[in-house]
């Protein structure tokens, strides 16, 4: 990711928490899926921390689609923790809000029992 980085902390609450910063576009792509791929199995639910991510492109958008479509494939669960305005609003446009689930932070994450 330009500028920033991928942050993994797998948990033993069977939570794999993934932190992204910077831009989820073209360049970075190919390495979050990768790291997402090589980490998604260590826990039942993923859950992806949007909050550093200052620009997503219609590719991150795909690479956040394609662990949606992993997760339930293999009856995990992928969470997102909502990003910054401009990052949501690619979701609020494809409509994507309404079939991903966003969670405010990782608190709320716990309380919701993933």
């Amino acid at each position: 990711m330009t500028g920033a980085g991928i942050e993994i902390r797998p948990g033993e609450d069977g939570v794999v928490r993934v932190a992204l910063s910077g831009e989820l576009d073209l360049a970075a792509a190919p390495e979050v899926e990768r790291k997402l791929r090589e980490h998604e199995r260590d826990g039942a639910v993923l859950l992806l921390d949007l909050r550093g991510v200052k620009f997503m492109d219609s590719t991150g958008l795909r690479v956040i689609l394609s662990a949606d479509s992993r997760a339930r494939r293999d009856d995990r669960k992928l969470v997102l923790v909502r990003g910054p305005e401009a990052v949501h609003r690619v979701f609020r446009l494809t409509l994507l809000d309404q079939r991903l689930e966003f969670v405010q932070d990782e608190a709320t994450s716990s309380e919701r029992g993933g």
